[in-house]
Parts: structure tokens; C-alpha cells; sequence
């Protein structure tokens, strides 16, 4: 298991203290991470926008763009505080690091880049011989890196580096860019994301239409078409990808393939196979060269503490609950069929108390505590089935010819393409991987899709709401009208009895013209939002079985209201269903209240 090894290789260990000093409640996870940097990277740029491969910088955009976003959104002058801003209306957090950019009137390199703050998910790219461009690029951070609280909450609080966003719009960043001229906003018409906070970036079919060994065949072509669209999806944790065996909700990549992680670091011309020839060899050079190092790093990440006070007694419960409650025991008259293990959150989610992480007969190796392996099958699982079923056969075929699926060792014994394929799936019935849990209080909403805004209602399903929407963060005083992020603020947005942020639940009813959000009889039904209207279902239908109708058949938000209902979710939308994990239904209300104060331990 290479990925178990190197993330002790990388990282410095130590014990922590998470509460009670007994063997429930220790973890041998903790420690720190030093890393050197040699030079930053962009979405589709690498780390030289000056060159053909990266199509010469054309997914960056200049500081003078930049500067200009305040005409956008209305303003009569530049708002003294456009950084924070901007933070709010795209949806990432700001550093206490440095992350310049040159104001108005400041040039780059005789302000060392600046004197501006960007938000995380964007950095100002370096020349080829380390003087500041004036540049700026997309970065992971906006998918996989949140905000929890700030700095002065305690250690790790603020910015969650591996975290996963569930903050960021960022088709509403690329509409904003479109009249300023940034040549990657074209991509707003494909609509990126519908709900704040999700992205469809997982849209791995799009990609796969450009073998890079072999062409693809009629079968594969059509199968890629009507394959349908993954729809929008939470973002998931790296800091738990060191403790999973396979990449993706539905493991379709192992671990220690780390081209496709990248993917959308490779230089623009890199993305299309053997159709750009030497240009497509040279971005895909710069991923062979990088993209190792670059999964090393993402393998070592490690979640925060939590940061607020915790029941040691309740957690001891809570710990033993995890790990030995089996939820098909023949009193709990469970209905789900049974999946594999002793019945207990652990046997899907990994062990982590050292009690039984440190015994042979529950566990059979220390070194696999806190390893999530298996892929629940649907049956059991229940929760939306949209990824799975877009990740067709000709998906996996497909993906097996493209570069990112690692080509030269189809067929081997070391195949590191798409892991869904008949002769590597086997007989192992499709479904969603359940994730390591490591830091699971700092990453709501839940399930692949982001539907269930708490821990408690993951364990609850009876408590969940059909369409809800988490509270904002106030405005000043001075600005009521600007669009802000969601509220992050530990004191006032979470909710730390259920595990998650709070939210406000939505009626169905209208809310304005062309409001794509909430739209009675097309996506909810008034008086009865837990049924699907028909509308829904026959765009259901399309969207199944047509690649990219999901993104483009969706009407431009851009009034206020509309920007504003963007932050709704509507669990009857495409995709977005928030049903699944109905087993719980047999736990008490005493033991999901024992199990969410152990897994704020984790």
C-alpha cells in the first residue's frame, strides 16, 4: 500500500491529545508538514504561462482585469474593502499569509507582486525567471480548500488547506470575468456549478472524449454521448486521501495514479490527447514531471482539530458505539440489506480508536487505522445514483485510452486506469466509496453531493428538508446589498449539537421570474416539496443520457435575486437527491448524539 508509506515518509508524527487521555479517544494522527516551494501553478497554466503547451496563458487573467470587477458588480467607485469582497462573493477564504497583487497604479516588482490580499483561489503566477507577472490564475484551493472560522478560533481555524469547498460559485466568478474579456468565462456557458457551494468538475466523460493511445470506438463515442452529465457534487477532503485505497466517490482511479488529480493543472493543450501532437506531449511532459509530487503533497495533508469544547464521556460512548454497534442486529429490524463487516459505522468507515485499531482479532495491521476501503453497493448505500450511473462502461473504457488513465498499463497487473472496468471490478457490485471520516466535522454539508447539511440528519434521514439553504454572512452596514459568501463564523453559522452549519428550510413558491433555483411544478412541488414533478423527472431523462445538457440548458442568474438563490438547495434538482444511509434509521436519538461527539475527536 505505496500510499500508506508515503504519507509516513513525508510526514512528521506525533501523538496529539483529543480529549480524555484513554484508548478511545487517542489518535496516532497528527504531527506537521514542511514543504519548499519552488514555484506556483495555475488551472490549465502549470507553472509557465509564457508557453504554447499552456496556450500562451490563456486560463490567466491580468491584474488590470482583476482590479476592474467592482464595475461589475455595480459599484459607483472601488469599495474599500474589495478584497474581503471578493472573498465573500466567490466563495474562498483569505489567508494570513501573503497572496499579493498589485492595486491600481502599483507595479508587481517594485511592490514585491503587491500590496492587494487575493483569496486563496487565485494566485499571481511568476515569469520564467521569478519576477512577478502580473498574471492570475485559478488554483485547486477553489474546489479544495474551505473555510472554518478564523485564525484566532484556535489551531488550523480559517482556511482549510485539502479541506473541500462547499463556499465557492465559481460560475458566477467566470460570468463576473466575461465582460472583462478573460477568455476562459466562455466556460460560463457550460455552467460549472447551479448550487454554491458544488461543482462539476468530476465530469470525467467531457475529458475522455480525447484518447491519447488509440482511437475510440463507434460504441465508445455513443456511449460518451449518451453517458449524461455527473451533475453538481461536494467536494471531497484530501486530507483523507492518504487513508483510501481509490481516487473519486466512486473509486474510479486508484490512489497512486496521480495524473488525474492534476488534471487541471496540465497546460491548456495537454488536456486534448494525441489531437494537439507535440504541444499535447509537452503539457503532458509537465504533469509526468510534477504530478507525483504534487499527490505526495495532497497525501500528507491532515485535518484540524476540532476546535470547540467536547464531552470526553459522551465521546468514550460515542468511540465504542463506532466501532462495535451493529446496526442489523436482529432487534434493530433494519430493512437495508446488510453490507459487509460487523454492522458498525467502522466497518465502512475505517477504525481509528487505538482499543481496537491496536487489536488483531478487530483490525488486522495498526497501520490500517483509519483506511476506508470499500465501495458500498447502491443497494445498501441509497444515495443518489447519478455519478455511478454517468460513469458508464464506455466511460471506463474511454478513460482507459486517455492519458489521464494511464494507457501503457492497460491489461497489466498494475493497471492504473479507470478501476470500474469489467476486468478489474470483477463481480464487485457498483456503488460509492465510504470515506475515512478524519476531520469530518469540518466538512459539511454531506454525501457526494453536498445534500444533507449535518451530521445529525446523515444519521437521522427522517429529520432532512427537501430544499434549505445555509445562512449568509452579514454585510456591513454600509453595503446591504452586496452578495455574500456563507456565513463560516463558528460562533454565529455552526451548528456544534448537530455537526454541520446552519440553515434556513425554503418553501416552494415562486421567487421571480427565470428563477432556476426554486420553480414550482417544474423542480418542487408547493405544499409537497418531497415530490419530484414531472418537469423534473422528464429533465431527468435528458439530462441521464445527453453529455453536457445538464450544464447548458440552464438560464443565466444574474440579477440579485437570482445570485442570492443560487445558495439554495433543492434536493429535487438533477442529481442533488438527499436520500441514502436510511440504515441509521435504527440508531436512538442518545446514540447519534454519542457517535457525533466522537467523530468531532476525529
Amino acid at each position: 500500500m505505496s500510499f500508506i508509506r508515503t504519507w509516513v515518509a513525508v510526514a512528521t508524527l506525533a501523538v496529539p491529545g483529543v480529549g480524555a487521555a484513554n484508548d478511545l479517544l487517542k489518535s496516532s494522527r497528527g504531527g506537521s508538514v514542511q514543504w519548499d516551494f519552488c514555484g506556483v501553478g495555475a488551472l490549465f497554466t502549470g507553472t509557465d504561462y509564457t508557453v504554447p503547451a499552456a496556450a500562451f496563458g490563456i486560463a490567466t487573467f491580468s491584474t488590470a482585469q482583476y482590479n476592474e470587477l467592482w464595475r461589475v458588480w455595480g459599484f459607483p467607485f472601488r469599495p474599500d474593502n474589495f478584497d474581503t469582497l471578493v472573498s465573500q462573493r466567490y466563495g474562498s477564504g483569505l489567508s494570513p499569509k501573503r497572496n499579493p497583487y498589485p492595486l491600481p497604479g502599483q507595479f508587481p516588482n517594485l511592490s514585491n507582486g503587491g500590496s492587494g490580499q487575493l483569496p486563496e483561489m487565485l494566485t499571481q503566477l511568476r515569469n520564467p525567471d521569478g519576477s512577478w507577472s502580473g498574471r492570475i490564475g485559478v488554483t485547486c484551493h477553489a474546489c479544495h480548500s474551505g473555510m472554518v472560522g478564523k485564525p484566532s478560533d484556535g489551531p488550523g481555524m480559517g482556511v482549510q488547506v485539502g479541506g473541500g469547498s462547499s463556499l465557492a460559485d465559481l460560475d458566477l466568478f467566470l460570468s463576473d470575468l466575461l465582460p472583462l474579456g478573460y477568455p476562459a468565462s466562455l466556460a460560463t456557458f457550460l455552467n460549472l456549478n447551479r448550487t454554491r457551494g458544488t461543482n462539476n468538475a468530476s465530469d470525467i466523460n467531457l475529458a475522455f472524449l480525447f484518447p491519447d493511445e488509440k482511437l475510440l470506438r463507434p460504441s465508445e463515442v455513443i456511449g460518451l454521448i449518451n453517458s449524461g452529465s455527473t451533475a453538481g457534487m461536494d467536494t471531497p477532503a484530501w486530507w483523507n486521501m492518504g487513508h483510501r485505497p481509490v481516487k473519486f466517490v466512486d473509486g474510479v482511479f486508484p490512489m497512486d495514479a496521480p495524473r488525474v488529480d492534476m488534471v487541471f493543472y496540465t497546460p491548456f493543450i495537454g488536456l486534448f490527447g494525441s489531437a494537439g501532437g507535440p504541444l499535447s506531449e509537452a503539457g503532458q511532459d509537465w504533469m509526468r514531471e510534477n504530478g507525483p509530487s504534487l499527490n505526495t503533497w495532497v497525501d500528507a495533508l491532515k485535518s484540524p482539530p476540532y476546535p470547540l469544547p467536547i464531552n470526553p464521556t459522551l465521546a468514550e460512548q460515542g468511540a465504542v458505539l463506532f466501532h462495535t454497534l451493529d446496526m442489523w442486529a436482529p432487534s434493530r429490524n433494519n430493512t437495508v440489506p446488510r453490507p459487509q463487516g460487523n454492522g458498525s459505522c467502522a466497518s465502512c468507515h475505517g477504525a481509528y480508536a487505538p482499543r481496537y485499531v491496536n487489536d488483531p482479532s478487530f483490525l488486522a495491521s495498526p497501520t490500517l487505522e483509519g483506511m476506508a476501503s470499500y465501495i458500498v453497493p447502491l443497494d445498501i448505500i441509497g444515495t443518489d445514483p447519478v455519478r455511478v450511473n454517468t460513469n458508464n462502461a464506455a466511460v471506463q473504457s474511454a478513460g482507459a485510452k486517455n492519458f489521464f488513465g494511464y494507457p501503457t498499463t492497460a491489461g497489466t497487473d498494475q493497471d492504473c486506469g479507470p478501476q470500474n472496468q469489467p476486468h478489474i471490478r470483477g463481480n464487485r457490485p457498483l456503488g460509492y466509496l465510504a470515506p475515512p471520516l478524519y476531520g469530518v466535522w469540518a466538512t459539511a454539508p454531506y454525501f457526494h453531493n453536498g445534500s444533507v447539511p449535518n451530521v445529525w440528519e446523515v444519521l437521522k434521514p427522517s429529520d432532512r428538508k427537501p430544499i434549505w439553504r445555509r445562512v449568509s454572512t452579514p454585510p456591513r452596514w454600509d453595503q446591504p446589498l452586496v452578495v455574500m459568501g456563507f456565513d463560516t463564523d463558528l460562533q454565529r453559522a455552526f451548528d456544534s449539537t448537530k455537526l454541520g452549519w446552519k440553515y434556513d428550510t425554503i418553501a416552494c413558491k415562486w421567487r421571480g421570474p427565470l428563477n432556476p433555483a426554486v420553480s414550482p411544478y417544474i423542480n418542487c412541488q408547493p405544499g409537497d416539496e418531497f415530490t419530484t414533478p414531472l418537469a423534473q423527472e422528464l429533465m431527468n431523462v435528458l439530462f441521464s443520457n445527453l453529455i453536457v445538457s445538464w450544464n447548458i440548458l440552464f438560464p443565466p442568474t444574474r440579477t440579485r435575486q437570482q445570485l442570492e438563490d443560487r445558495k439554495i438547495y433543492n434536493t429535487n434538482a438533477f442529481g442533488q437527491d438527499n436520500g441514502g444511509h436510511e440504515f441509521n434509521s435504527v440508531l436512538t436519538d442518545p446514540e447519534r448524539l454519542a457517535l457525533i461527539e466522537y467523530m468531532k475527536t476525529l
